[in-house]
């Protein structure tokens, strides 16, 4: 039996429209490679490096300097090396230039009395500083679940926080989750023989993402314009710093072997070694020191430099980027199709709007929606195996903040 061409233009055409309407999986996640084994998070030894941190104390007081021995249930054992007299300064590369790594790691193997501290008596890793060098899709998962093409660098703006704290939310945005192994050095770099020279520490970091601003401020066809990363991933709560502070012998050997995570509500959504890196903290210092020219990081409505004077200073942080398993998913064909479909039949066309803008506003609106991305009361753990872990719990923006 023959159908007439009309009834099969029509059936298409309905299969089509009903193909078009269908919602997305509102549980709909990216796919990510999970270790059989569980993490077993422990100190690196004596012998392979020293691990410090900065206990808080109250107002007015200086934070005391810990050596870090242990790692057993969220709690660290640490000799107090300020209480002991052995230092009066609060610099992690200050205090093994007085003492001497030597020294330290002595101290690290002898049974030396030691305080018990959980991560929440840390200070951030990080350290004070307000702007930092960070990577985008440094992990090949990561560039092919965001369709991106190559690694790019854009700096990140905000004081770091610390290993227990929290993160607005606002209404209107995407919140996403990123976790990453982040570096800084004893002295500026401002040619590849610093970082060579230099003596690095290690930390455990999060990389929070306003995926709302980003998908508005992007160039879809050029990450590397600067345009939308730097106004997503800055600001107040971004950027939660775990609190040991890692120096290895053997920089290489510890990046290539630490293990990174995130939890989400329990719900493990990132597993990953940082040897996954496309670009080694090497190769993206050289990166970042033939990029100092230009000015096309845009944040908040100002032009910046990746880095200023051509320098990544003493007390910066260069960020690995993350790997695969955020929330993010580009928009489907049918997300696309659907928001066409709305930029002709709304008229935006005529009041001179742009399909682009029309097709990225119907795909934020759907994704608001479902609900996928993180939502007040959640909790995100960032964990490692042996830079500790960070605690973020996300809150309404008008609720207080820790």
């Amino acid at each position: 039996m023959k159908y007439p061409i009309s009834l099969t233009v029509a059936a298409i055409g309905v299969a089509t429209g009903l193909w078009m309407i269908q919602p997305e999986d509102p549980e709909r996640r990216n796919p990510f490679d999970r270790e059989d084994s569980a993490l077993a998070p422990q100190i690196l030894p004596p012998e392979q490096g020293l691990t410090l941190a900065l206990e808080r104390k109250g107002a007015g007081d200086a934070p005391h300097v810990l050596l870090v021995t242990g790692l057993k249930a969220g709690q660290i054992n640490a000799i107090d090396l300020t209480a002991q007299g052995l230092t009066s300064k609060t610099d992690f590369f200050d205090v093994m230039a007085e003492i001497g790594g030597d020294r330290l790691a002595d101290l690290a193997s002898a049974a030396v009395p030691t305080v018990t501290r959980g991560f929440q008596d840390l200070l951030p890793a990080a350290g004070p500083a307000s702007r930092h060098v960070a990577s985008g899709t440094n992990f090949r998962e990561h560039q092919e679940e965001t369709n991106a093409q190559s690694v790019f660098n854009f700096p990140k703006f905000g004081t770091a926080t610390p290993p227990v704290t929290t993160v607005s939310f606002e209404a209107g945005e995407l919140l996403d989750y990123e976790v990453e192994i982040c570096t800084r050095f004893d002295r500026d770099i401002t040619r590849i023989e610093d970082f060579d020279a230099a003596r690095k520490g290690f930390f455990l970091c999060g990389d929070f993402s306003d995926r709302a601003v980003l998908s508005r401020m992007i160039d879809p066809d050029d990450f590397d314009s600067g345009s939308g990363f730097s106004d997503a991933k800055s600001g107040p709560g971004h950027f939660p710093s775990g609190g040991l502070f890692v120096v290895p012998h053997d920089w290489k050997a510890f990046v290539d072997q630490e293990r990174l995570m995130t939890l989400v509500n329990g719900d493990l959504r990132q597993d990953t070694r940082a040897s996954g890196m496309i670009l080694s903290f090497r190769a993206l210092v050289e990166q970042v020191l033939s990029d100092t020219e230009s000015t096309r990081f845009l944040y908040q409505g100002r032009n910046w430099h990746l880095v200023e004077d051509g320098i990544i200073a003493r007390d910066q942080v260069l960020m690995s980027g993350t790997s695969e398993g955020v929330i993010f998913i580009p928009p489907t064909t049918r997300q696309i199709l659907r928001g066409a479909v709305r930029y002709v039949t709304y008229g935006s066309f005529l009041r001179g709007g742009s399909a682009y803008d029309a097709v990225i506003q119907s795909f934020l609106s759907e994704e608001h929606k479902a609900g996928r991305y993180l939502q007040p009361g959640d909790q995100v753990v960032h964990a490692s195996s042996s830079m500790g872990q960070i605690n973020v719990e996300v809150r309404a923006a008008d609720s207080d903040q820790r």
